[in-house]
């Protein structure tokens, strides 16, 4: 019997009811615990962050390996950090690090309930798009976060850079999950990174 990870929450898009276990009812959504990693499959659209790690700040990395099941839904999917209000009746306010089904990518900023691009959609070579059939396909997202700026890459390959200010970093980081998305993540590593970064003179 699957079960859903007690040391998570959620914060969804639009209210719909959480299955029990990996079966999924009409109007619902999954999210269990398969090792190694989760599954989830979304209704709404979701945002999925462990209690156990706080708010981070300061210079760090996220990392996870996601699994994009086929499908028809294009929404997106990724990391996202800079979390705030997101345990509260506010609205949510977080920047997000995504990819889409047809292998394009970008950064998004969700504030008083309104999404803007920081960086548009894009195609990257590295990032691997979906296919038809039963098989799924891999990608693993890294963010990382600096003085200066914040990169996104996938599978090793620098695909997006934005300035820091432009985004909100600290707070609470997981994935950004859009809808009707059927994924499969293995991990999510948090780097926090205590030497300060080199300064080139002159």
């Amino acid at each position: 019997q699957l079960t859903t990870p007690t040391a998570w929450k959620w914060r969804q898009d639009a209210p719909a009811p959480l299955a029990p276990g990996s079966k999924m009812e009409p109007g619902s959504w999954v999210f269990v615990q398969m090792p190694p990693g989760w599954h989830v499959t979304t209704g709404p659209g979701v945002l999925l962050y462990p209690t156990n790690n706080g708010e981070i700040g300061g210079n760090f990395s996220l990392e996870a390996e996601i699994f994009l099941f086929p499908g028809e839904a294009a929404d997106e999917y990724g990391i996202f950090l800079g979390g705030q209000d997101i345990d509260s009746s506010a609205m949510p306010d977080y920047s997000a690090f995504v990819l889409r089904r047809d292998g394009q990518a970008a950064v998004l900023r969700r504030r008083a309930g309104q999404s803007t691009a920081v960086a548009a959609w894009q195609r990257h070579g590295a990032s691997v798009p979906g296919k038809a059939g039963d098989e799924p396909v891999k990608n693993v997202i890294r963010v990382d976060v600096d003085a200066m700026n914040v990169t996104l890459w996938v599978n090793a390959a620098k695909v997006l850079a934005v300035p820091r200010a432009d985004v909100r970093v600290d707070g609470r980081v997981g994935f950004r999950v859009g809808k009707d998305m059927n994924l499969h993540i293995t991990t999510l590593n948090v780097t926090r990174k205590l030497a300060p970064v080199p300064v080139k003179k002159g």
